[in-house]
């Protein structure tokens, strides 16, 4: 069996098929430190070094195992929920990664600074103080700088972890809010559709009987199912809601449309466009009852089905109003959010110099101007 195939097959098992994007990463990631370690190997370690070594081993034993679902061993929903699995790679490969510079010669190391450098830039904040030039760690001897790049690539992993810790729980946030508003939905449409008068959706068919006075008569009812009708049915807050969902959608689709992708196991658009589709019902079925009870000035009927129907759409895309600042939110932190391993993100650039100011000079007085005009004669 192949170094690439041993985390995938037991005994007695069939091959798993990996679904998720970010296991191949991790697997190639674990398999490229493993080479370095035997390379380190057999160069000849101390008792130290050898220690070290198990130690590093150990790590991505872990990492494997946490990313091909052998331990911990895989319960789908908590896992998930969690992360458990992701974070159990990912940490055991960021260790792994930190303790390895100890097994690295001179040459190694110098390699190693300008990513650590560039990993710290984009993990740490610009103003923190355990940020480092490349300069600065080049002019440090090989016994201080070992410590020095370990204790930088630890603290870059853990600010690392942390926002993808926060992204997490985000989209733990949108999925609770669209499971709720879901159930919100569902029991509001069970209830309406068993007593549709307890919730009308219907509007009154107004006719024009005289002019002078303006005089309006009721003539049946228009509800969304139907025009001229005498009461609301059962099927009107379905179709209604059917509209809504329709509008929300739309809404999600336009939002993600906008969002930047990312190479987080975390999908936050897809979480939020699971809280935009439910809550496109909810708002268009809200909005309808507001209009209902002449809560909306300028709408208090509508003249047809139809026109019940176009408001029904418009209000379950006019959700996006109140979820903008999560697309805002969620905007922000993926932008903010490199990728797990920060390897391929470029260094910040350093902030701009501030440009010197010129200190203006002093105008001339009529008397400098004298003084200057005056021919100098040279004392003998």
């Amino acid at each position: 069996m192949s170094a690439g195939t041993e985390g995938l097959v037991t005994n007695n098992e069939k091959p798993r098929t990996i679904r998720r994007i970010w296991v191949p990463q991790v697997a190639v990631d674990v398999e490229a430190l493993r080479i370095r370690l035997d390379v380190a190997e057999a160069r000849g370690l101390d008792p130290p070094g050898r220690a070290v070594a198990g130690g590093v081993r150990g790590h991505l034993e872990k990492a494997r195992a946490a990313a091909f679902r052998l331990d911990p061993l895989p319960r789908r929903l908590a896992n998930w929920w969690r992360g458990t699995l992701v974070e159990t790679a990912y940490r055991h490969m960021h260790a792994a990664e930190a303790h390895i510079v100890d097994l690295y010669d001179e040459q190694d190391l110098q390699a190693e600074i300008p990513l650590a450098v560039a990993r710290a830039q984009t993990a740490l904040h610009r103003e923190d103080l355990r940020q480092w030039t490349v300069e600065g760690l080049r002019a440090l001897p090989p016994a201080q700088l070992r410590p020095q790049l370990r204790r930088i690539l630890t603290d870059s992993f853990s600010a690392l972890d942390a926002k993808h810790g926060q992204l997490r729980n985000f989209r733990n946030i949108l999925l609770l809010a669209a499971l709720l508003i879901s159930v919100l939905v569902i029991a509001t449409l069970a209830a309406v559709s068993t007593w549709p008068h307890v919730m009308p959706l219907c509007f009154p068919n107004e006719i024009v009987v005289g002019t002078d006075p303006l005089v309006k008569e009721q003539d049946g009812l228009n509800c969304p199912t139907r025009s001229d009708t005498e009461s609301p049915s059962r099927g009107d807050v379905l179709v209604v809601a059917l509209l809504g969902l329709l509008g929300g959608a739309l809404a999600a689709s336009v939002s993600i449309r906008n969002l930047k992708g990312t190479m987080s196991p975390y999908d936050v658009p897809v979480a939020l466009a699971l809280l935009k589709v439910p809550l496109g019902a909810f708002t268009a079925v809200l909005a309808l009852v507001a209009i209902r009870a002449d809560f909306v000035p300028g709408l208090s009927s509508l003249d047809s089905q139809e026109q019940i129907l176009a408001y029904a759409l418009v209000f379950g895309f006019a959700q996006q109003l109140f979820t903008r600042l999560l697309d805002q939110r969620a905007q922000t932190l993926l932008e903010h959010l490199p990728s797990k391993d920060a390897a391929d993100e470029p260094p910040r650039p350093p902030p701009p110099p501030t440009p010197a100011v010129p200190t203006p000079e002093p105008a001339e007085t009529p008397a400098d101007q004298e003084r200057t005009s005056r021919p100098r004669w040279r004392r003998r």
